[in-house]
């Protein structure tokens, strides 16, 4: 695989860079999973963040959601401002993983 290239990245990002989105977004998943509601975390991940656009631009990572992104969130019993913070944890640490992953912006943690 070839060397994080942010020109490239929007054009090849499900060509030569899918194995480390998928790395991050596991590594998001698994943190999240050990801290929190496993079932909400599991119908965030499979009902918002499948439809998620990782983008790069100004030198950092972020993620582009559906519309109306918790109108989408079916099955689990949770209140529409927990659902909403942990999607707002889910992102913040999905865009620190690519971070890593792709070794760019600050790599330690998610943006405040």
């Amino acid at each position: 695989m070839a060397d994080f290239d942010p020109e490239t990245f929007e054009a090849e990002k499900y060509r030569e860079y899918f194995p480390k989105l998928q790395s991050a977004y596991k590594r998001a998943f698994d943190r999240l999973n050990e801290e929190y509601d496993s079932q909400i975390v599991h119908a965030i991940d499979q009902q918002i963040l499948n439809e998620s656009e990782p983008v790069y631009e100004d030198g950092d990572f972020t993620l582009e959601l559906p519309e109306d992104p918790l109108d989408r969130l079916e099955g689990v019993v949770v209140s529409d401002d927990r659902a909403a913070e942990l999607l707002d944890v889910y992102v913040d640490e999905i865009e620190a993983q690519l971070r890593s992953v792709f070794g760019v912006g600050n790599q330690d943690e998610p943006k405040a």
